[in-house]
Order: C-alpha cells, then sequence, then structure tokens
C-alpha cells in the first residue's frame, strides 16, 4: 500500500491546490487524459530499463504511476503533488507520494534517474516555475533525465486562428440559407476568437465557457443525474483552469540558466512540446 512520505498541510491551502482539491472530486468526470496512450505512444520507450528512482511531477489520481511501476518493477517511483484529494486517490492504488510544491522538492541533491513532468510546467503558477526547474535539475543524478509534454504556442495559435476565422466564414456563408444559421456560426466564431489570449499565451475568456459546457455534459452523461447547484457551481469553478502556453524562445529560456541541456521536437507545427533534458 502507499503512503504519504511527508505532509506539508499548510500549503494545501494555497490557491493552486483548492484548484485541484475541487477537481479531484469530479476527477472522473472531466479527465480527458489518456494514461494508457501517453504510456506506449512517448514515455515508455524514454525510460531505460536500469532506472531505479523515478519522480512524477504531478499525480492526478496515480494511474500514470501505476502503469510505471507495472512496466518497470525495479524502479521506485515517488509522486507529488500540492491537493489531499489528488493525493488519496494515488495513495488508494498503491503510490508512494508527498504533499508539496514544485518549487520545494523535500529531496536531496542527485536523488532522482528520472523525472515526468505530463503538463505539470504548464499548470503551475508562473510564479513558482523557474524555481520548479530549478529544484528539477537539484534532484536530478547527473546524466539523469527530464522528461515532459508541455503546451505549446504554434499549435494554439494555428486552432485558435483556423477555428475562429472558419467559423466566421460559415457565418458568412450561412447568409444565404438561413439569418439564424449565420448568427450561430458568428457566435461561435465569437467563442472561439476569445479561447485563446496570444498575447499572454493563456487561455481566453471564452474558454472557461466551453470548458464548463463540457464538463457539465460529461458530468450529466457519466452520473446519468441532472447536477444540483453546489455541483454546478464546482464545475464552473473547474473550468477556470490556469494553464500557460509556451513559445519557443520561452520555454529555453526558462532552462537556460540549468544544467538541464534540453532539446525538442522539430515539427513545425504541434499542439505541445515533447522535451527531453538530460543533466549536464
Amino acid at each position: 500500500m502507499g503512503k504519504n512520505l511527508a505532509s506539508k498541510a499548510p500549503l494545501a491551502e494555497q490557491p493552486q491546490a483548492v484548484y485541484w482539491e475541487v477537481a479531484s472530486r469530479y476527477w472522473k468526470d472531466i479527465a480527458t487524459v489518456n494514461p494508457q496512450w501517453a504510456w506506449d505512444s512517448y514515455y515508455n520507450s524514454l525510460i531505460p530499463d536500469e532506472t531505479s528512482r523515478i519522480l512524477v511531477m504531478g499525480v492526478t489520481n496515480g494511474s500514470f504511476m501505476e502503469l510505471i511501476k507495472q512496466f518497470k518493477p525495479q524502479a521506485w517511483v515517488c509522486g507529488i503533488d500540492l491537493s489531499p484529494g489528488m493525493l488519496e486517490m494515488a495513495i488508494s492504488r498503491g503510490n508512494e507520494v508527498i504533499c508539496c510544491r514544485g518549487d520545494y522538492l523535500p529531496f536531496e541533491d542527485g536523488s532522482f534517474d528520472f523525472v515526468l513532468s505530463d503538463y505539470f510546467l504548464s499548470v503551475i503558477p508562473e510564479e513558482v516555475l523557474e524555481g520548479t526547474i530549478k529544484e528539477i535539475d537539484r534532484v536530478l543524478k547527473k546524466g539523469g533525465s527530464f522528461v515532459a509534454k508541455e503546451l505549446r504556442n504554434r499549435g494554439h495559435l494555428v486552432l485558435w486562428s483556423a477555428s475562429s476565422l472558419g467559423c466566421g466564414i460559415l457565418g458568412v456563408a450561412g447568409f444565404i440559407f438561413s439569418p439564424l444559421l449565420a448568427g450561430a456560426f458568428f457566435v461561435l466564431s465569437g467563442l472561439a476568437l476569445l479561447s485563446y489570449n496570444p498575447f499572454s499565451h493563456t487561455m481566453g475568456k471564452s474558454a472557461r465557457i466551453v470548458k464548463f459546457i463540457l464538463h457539465l455534459t460529461r458530468f450529466t452523461l457519466r452520473r446519468k443525474k441532472v447536477p444540483t447547484l453546489a455541483e454546478i457551481r464546482d464545475l464552473y469553478f473547474i473550468s477556470e483552469k490556469y494553464l500557460h502556453v509556451f513559445t519557443d524562445r520561452e520555454l529555453y529560456s526558462v532552462f537556460e540558466p540549468y544544467s538541464l541541456g534540453i532539446k525538442t521536437e522539430p515539427a513545425l507545427i504541434s499542439w505541445n512540446f515533447s522535451i527531453i533534458g538530460v543533466k549536464q
């Protein structure tokens, strides 16, 4: 059985922890990630069989840690998170976890052969990003690897432009058939236009509305009931999730001061970065 290796209770009261604590209560209803696909398509081939100590940044419900232990049974796997709810789910699956922030890792220097981040850097507040990378660099052994997928501005920018322009064109064309149809496409075009902020590289004002509709739909279909007012408030709160979408320059600049020599995929347009860093 897993255990909570260290408790940092005051950290769980921080705003980002509050978000994930609410999200943990609805994780089965709103989660869109597929750990098995991510493992098979990317992470599995990058973790050497001889790896003995692995740190997972952000445990969610612990299913990703389960996969690592299943395919790398010789390795000790530990996860960190701020949300007691997420940590509880991970512990219930037999995982070993620590409640702490990414910019404070309670491990000695060079403790790990491998550190894994599945969109962790994209969801933590910007003010702790540099400290988190510094800590990842510190706890990795020399020659150890940091592997991650993080959100990429280039792919989001293309999708944002194409969806808002496409809906706008359909709106103009829709006048041929029906003003009502045209109006619907113009509304969709407006939602798409406001769904992403290309200047701050964060989700825009309408993104929460779109996410809320999706969360509400998934909740209703999965639980086969109409949500209560409290549940509706929670689902809307979850829809306000903070996401930072990195530009190429920004991503390299935050790693530059440290000894992690990173490389990213060469694709011209991609929704995310595939990042591999080796401790020099």
